[in-house]
């Protein structure tokens, strides 16, 4: 269970942003975002691993990425990691290697990489959904060194030469996964861990207000933070690199991968301060809400579709709903909607745009057309924005 004590090195940390979200299976409903002075490291101080492990399980998580491939696809970003992978590790594929993609989703990695490098073996695990689509595709494409297995099975497979955690350790409460999968590796084999670049928040700017602050990305870290998380389970610095990936959005995500060694010495690692890159990315996401929130003066309310984090997280802290008069929400569902301590009635779209001619906020971050095109079958004449 996460307290106001930092996961890496057991200090006390300071606050820094508090969020409230509704209800989402047993995942908490408000958290903190806390800052390690010592570590250089960012993470949600509440929180339990098992109700994650449960979330998790029941998610086809690749689809964050709006490319959810089918049996035969291949992914554009995907393909991407690879290069930048497969440059890092210079010619390590050079000889047959054993791989584990721990958290491989639909496996599109893995694809990749089992194309190029077919004298090699890969090996991914995930524990949702989205696994069994990684075993349709390897099989489309014919990829006979390529399967996704349990986790009975994967440990069984051992040794790896590599693991790869892509964007997995950001949304672990329990961190000594790294212990287990330091000893699914050879001697001197090598874990490839890959995350959001938290010193570059407020370089690649989201629609969403605070975007990169949830209760799923638990761990935000720096370069010196990982660093030091993974000395404490016997892996050494390699070397490390930035690039960013295309988003659903139509903008770019910022990565950040690093490579490390078991049983290597340690070696110090240096970095930005993350705090105050997480401050002036708050600061900047503040400004932009107070633009956004302009175009709302001139009406008495407005009607939001979509009750989800992104409204919850545009509601305080200044976001660009937080200080809005009159606010309905349109939800096909009756419910009870409080952020803040304020109350929120619920109406049906259809009821709702008849009943009020305020504009439409969409708050929804996918199939935003779809939306819209719904709320102007109600009224064609209705304003809308998108935040």
């Amino acid at each position: 269970m996460r307290n106001e004590h930092c996961p890496i090195c057991g200090l006390d940390s300071g606050l820094i942003l508090k969020l409230g979200f509704g209800i989402k299976l047993s995942l908490p409903k408000t958290i903190e975002i806390r800052h390690c002075a010592t570590d250089n490291f960012l993470f949600v101080g509440n929180g339990c691993q098992s109700d994650y492990d449960d979330y998790y399980r029941s998610i086809a998580n690749d689809s964050n990425h709006a490319e959810v491939s089918g049996a035969n696809k291949r992914s554009v970003i995907a393909e991407l990691q690879k290069r930048h992978l497969a440059q890092a590790l210079a010619g390590f594929f050079g000889e047959p290697r054993k791989v584990l993609d721990f958290g491989c989703g639909e496996a599109s990695l893995l694809v990749e990489l089992a194309c190029d490098f077919p004298t090699s073996t890969f090996v991914g695990f995930d524990p949702g959904p989205a696994a069994e689509l990684g075993n349709r595709k390897a099989a489309a494409l014919s990829l006979k060194n390529l399967s996704v297995a349990d986790l009975k099975m994967c440990s069984d497979q051992g040794p790896y030469d590599l693991i790869i955690a892509s964007h997995v350790i950001e949304h672990m409460v329990d961190l000594d996964l790294l212990q287990y999968l330091n000893g699914l590796l050879s001697e001197n084999g090598l874990l490839y861990i890959e995350v959001p670049d938290s010193l570059r928040y407020g370089e690649r700017e989201r629609r969403e207000f605070l975007y990169y602050f949830d209760r799923l990305h638990v761990n935000h870290f720096s370069p010196e933070a990982m660093a030091r998380l993974c000395a404490g389970y016997d892996f050494g610095y390699v070397g490390q690199f930035q690039y960013c990936f295309p988003y659903r959005d139509g903008g770019e995500y910022p990565a950040l991968g690093m490579l490390f060694q078991k049983g290597q010495d340690v070696v110090e690692v240096t970095s930005a301060s993350i705090v105050d890159a997480a401050t002036r990315y708050i600061d900047s996401e503040k400004l932009r809400a107070k633009e956004i929130a302009r175009q709302f003066d001139a009406f008495e309310g407005v009607l939001v579709w979509g009750a989800g984090d992104n409204f919850y997280r545009s509601s305080e802290n200044d976001g660009p709903l937080s200080k809005l008069r009159n606010v309905v929400l349109l939800d096909r569902r009756p419910r009870e909607v409080i952020v803040g301590g304020r109350e929120f009635l619920t109406l049906d779209p259809d009821e709702g745009i008849r009943r009020y001619q305020w504009p439409v906020v969409v708050t929804v971050s996918v199939e935003r057309k779809t939306i819209g095109d719904q709320i102007h079958s109600i009224d064609p004449s209705r304003q809308v924005f998108f935040v």
